[in-house]
């Protein structure tokens, strides 16, 4: 069997695996009994208009919930099992295309699959499989994904070829839908997006007049997106939910709780993608007989991100214990709570970013597009600064950066040129994934 069909075998087993499971999940009691019933009450233009003046302005996201909840739970079964398979098949594309190599095997099919098993089994829960989770997460990011294709393709395309028009057409419907969804894709999207125009002037000296359509659009749907008048209203009731303290935390106390939090998110939920992409440049630096500190460093950074799944916190517990997301905090993390030990681990993956920012830039060749994807990751966590609900929002907000980390680790590996070494890796990357997994079973027999 040839690469090629391979590939599309692996695909073609992923979504009826994962439509399998699909068809064990039904609507839940919270969020997606209300907009069962929101939905079926109103006509798509009111639900629409009293969803942007009430609450959020998310219109995309939300036109998709009317549609999906008017069509019915086996609706959702496939076409949320098709948005499960074409994510991870479009981050490849992102990969192969930023890495400039002609294909890609079953090795790094296996792996991009694997990055849903290296989340934690919460991210995954609410952003992949929870009904209303999935349209406003999932849907919407593999939109983004296929959005930014064509104009990678353009960037990198050395020969300069014409990138067909029915290749362009979809993408205008996917730049909007991704950027009037969520905020962080919003952000990441429109932000890619300018630096891709910008690399466009810089490198070929013109750019497609669509590609700038392409930004327009994407900027007004992101501006619609925050001009909600609905916005500020959603904030005030969240505030009053969730942290009362949110509106008069001054700078410091404000600033420490969301680095806290950001950093914690790295040493627990995001912790195996680091270390996947610490690996992965080990083997870079190796071909590249860099000096052996380099391939040192990344692989003590390797090991203390791995005693986590031994069940080992001493490097992993910042101090951010809060026992139930669910209730309404009432008191903020504070420095003065943080204990020695505390202290020690916040500011080892603190060192641990700040060491993968210089490590990345050695390991890509110097290479800005592996940079900016990786500070777009942090970026897109660090947006939580503006939501009283960085703790209630759950572990959902960690998908993108996981999403961002899993295209980063792919990109380098195509990058390798030893075929045995890429699949070392990629065979390590699943049985990883497959650890992870099988030490979360318990949490996910008690929470699903």
């Amino acid at each position: 069997m040839g690469r090629k069909k391979l590939n599309y075998v692996i695909w073609a087993c992923l979504f009826v695996g994962v439509f399998l499971i699909l068809c064990q999940i039904g609507y839940s009691d919270g969020d997606d009994a209300f907009f069962y019933e929101f939905t079926n009450q109103m006509s798509f233009g009111e639900y629409l208009t009293w969803r942007y003046h009430t609450w959020v302005g998310r219109m995309a996201a939300e036109a998709l919930v009317y549609v999906t909840f008017h069509c019915g739970i086996w609706f959702w079964r496939v076409i949320n099992a098709c948005m499960l398979a074409l994510l991870p098949v479009g981050i490849l594309h992102l990969a192969k295309i930023t890495a400039k190599t002609a294909h890609y095997g079953a090795g790094a099919a296996a792996a991009a699959i694997a990055g849903y098993f290296l989340m934690d089994v919460m991210t995954v829960g609410y952003a992949a499989i929870w009904v209303n989770g999935s349209i406003f997460y999932t849907w919407t990011f593999t939109c983004g994904i296929y959005a930014l294709i064509p104009i990678a393709d353009c960037i990198y395309n050395e020969r300069n070829q014409k990138i067909s028009l029915w290749r362009l057409v979809p993408v205008l419907p996917l730049s909007v839908i991704a950027a009037m969804s969520i905020e962080q894709m919003g952000a990441v999207l429109l932000t890619l997006e300018a630096i891709g125009v910008g690399c466009l002037i810089r490198k070929k000296r013109k750019v497609p007049v669509f590609f700038l359509i392409q930004l327009l659009c994407t900027g007004i749907a992101f501006t619609v997106l925050f001009l909600a008048p609905g916005n500020e209203l959603r904030v005030a009731s969240e505030t009053l939910t969730w942290m009362p303290q949110f509106s008069s935390l001054s700078f410091p106390d404000h600033l420490f709780m969301v680095v806290l939090w950001l950093v914690s998110s790295f040493a627990n939920e995001n912790c195996l993608f680091l270390c996947v992409i610490w690996a992965v440049g080990m083997a870079l630096l190796y071909e590249k007989k860099a000096h052996p500190a380099w391939m040192a460093a990344g692989g003590i950074f390797t090991a203390v991100g791995l005693l986590g799944l031994a069940g080992v916190s001493f490097f992993s517990d910042v101090g951010l214990s809060i026992s139930d997301i669910t209730v309404c905090l009432q008191e903020v993390p504070q420095a003065a709570d943080l204990t020695a030990q505390n202290w020690f681990a916040l500011i080892w993956w603190s060192a641990a970013l700040v060491f993968t920012l210089v490590y990345l830039w050695k390991a890509a060749g110097f290479s800005p597009d592996v940079l900016l994807v990786y500070a777009a990751g942090i970026a897109s966590l660090a947006i939580m600064y503006f939501s009283p609900t960085i703790f209630a929002s759950g572990a959902r907000v960690y998908y993108l950066t996981d999403l961002l980390y899993l295209y980063i680790m792919l990109t380098l590996s195509m990058r390798i040129k030893s075929e045995g070494l890429r699949n070392c890796l990629y065979m390590m990357v699943s049985a990883l994934g497959a650890c992870n997994f099988v030490l979360q079973i318990p949490e996910i027999l008690n929470n699903f």
